[in-house]
């Protein structure tokens, strides 16, 4: 974000209490998914592209049709006929050059969501049950949040769903909407109608919603649903809670998980010291403690800076995410873990808190190092988590 032309761009936001140069650098830093460039996707594209976003992956695999004009903005006249998704890419290099746009010209599905892979955030603008249910299974899988929206006649919905959020705030869509329609019914705006304009405010909305995630400025509505009524200018929210079967149920699905991907992470790394002349056996193995919240880090950092605690933060992060941001007295293993095996020397005598953006990077490194004979927690939410604990903190 070098040079007076730059800073200028931004400067209506970095404006903002507590939003600032650290913030901004936050978006630059990062990778968003818009699966749908219709309705909802057409403005959230456009207002993410603007405010920074370094990274835009539009996922869609329709084209244009003159019954989307009244609504989708993206488009006009003269794109009949073309793909959305390649077209929404056109317009966001025209507007917001500095944005890398990734175009996924598929329909997301199960066989497709490795287009997940590598971003920080979803938005889910489609307009499909099917697409609502891939979304949230595949983003779960992830521990990605998801930006979700709908709109049907005057009526639009907004919300901020994430399986893997710390401090009991986990939801997704399928605690909204348990299952699909009976016999698959699935409404559509081709058959109800929508009112144009509506889907501006939610896609809006949405966009908002993105930038507060990625920035840990102010406080995104996750486990809130927000429905927004045109017809009568009014806007109520509801809050939203898993039931206790299905967060015993997720629980039981991540911890499979877990331990499915940690014992490929074993094996991997036992066949990799295959031949050394230390047998496997007599290596010295650690322990893998529970997760640690936000609040319980910051306890531990106080008590660290007060000289009652000692142990080693690991960001295993890369370098450009960690020098955006990071917590205090941090030590950078960039990739460990995911990409490398390759890390820093630790002291064996102290424990590991390992985090990332939001989980799942550290929980693989946390496998190598517990393999290693070190003792690591992960640091629940990771970064993300983090960054929504100061911004719950700072509002009055």
């Amino acid at each position: 974000m070098a040079g007076d032309e730059t800073d200028e761009r931004w400067s209506r936001t970095v404006r903002l209490p507590g939003f600032g140069l650290e913030a901004q650098a936050r978006l630059r830093a990062a990778r968003v998914l818009v699966v749908g460039a219709g309705g909802l996707g057409s403005p959230a594209v456009q207002y993410l592209a603007a405010s920074g976003v370094g990274t835009l992956g539009v996922v869609d695999d329709d084209v244009v049709d003159r019954s989307n004009l009244q609504r989708q903005v993206l488009f006009g006249p003269g794109d009949v006929g073309l793909p959305k998704a390649r077209i929404a890419a056109e317009r966001v290099r025209a507007t917001a050059p500095d944005t890398h746009v990734v175009v996924h010209p598929v329909r997301l599905s199960a066989e497709t969501a490795a287009v997940l892979d590598g971003y920080d955030v979803v938005v889910d603008g489609s307009d499909s049950f099917d697409t609502c249910y891939v979304v949230a299974d595949e983003a779960a899988a992830r521990g990605l949040p998801v930006v979700w929206g709908s709109v049907a006649r005057l009526d639009g919905q907004v919300s901020v769903f994430w399986d893997a959020a710390p401090d009991g705030r986990d939801v997704d869509y399928r605690d909204l909407h348990p299952s699909p329609p009976a016999g698959g019914w699935d409404e559509s705006c081709a058959d109800v109608g929508v009112l144009g304009p509506l889907c501006g405010t939610v896609g809006s909305v949405m966009a908002s919603e993105v930038v507060k995630l990625v920035t840990g400025v102010g406080e995104p509505l996750l486990g809130r649903v927000v429905t927004i009524d045109a017809g009568s200018a009014s806007w109520r929210e509801s809050r939203l809670r898993r039931a206790p079967h299905r967060a015993r149920e997720r629980a039981a699905a991540n911890e499979a998980r877990t331990a499915s991907a940690a014992a490929a992470l074993r094996d991997g790394h036992e066949e990799a010291r295959a031949g050394s002349p230390t047998p496997v056996a007599d290596q010295p193995r650690g322990t893998r403690s529970p997760d640690v919240s936000a609040d319980e880090l910051a306890e531990l950092l106080a008590a660290r800076d007060a000289g009652e605690a000692a142990f080693t933060l690991l960001d295993v992060r890369e370098p450009d995410e960690h020098d955006f941001a990071h917590l205090p007295g941090d030590v950078l293993a960039a990739g460990l873990g995911v990409r490398t095996r390759q890390r820093p020397e630790l002291d064996p005598e102290l424990p590991v808190i390992a985090y990332c953006a939001r989980g799942p990077r550290a929980r693989a490194a946390a496998e190598l190092l517990v393999a290693d004979g070190f003792d690591v927690a992960v640091l629940d939410g990771g970064m993300l988590g983090w960054q929504l604990r100061a911004s719950s903190a700072a509002r009055p």
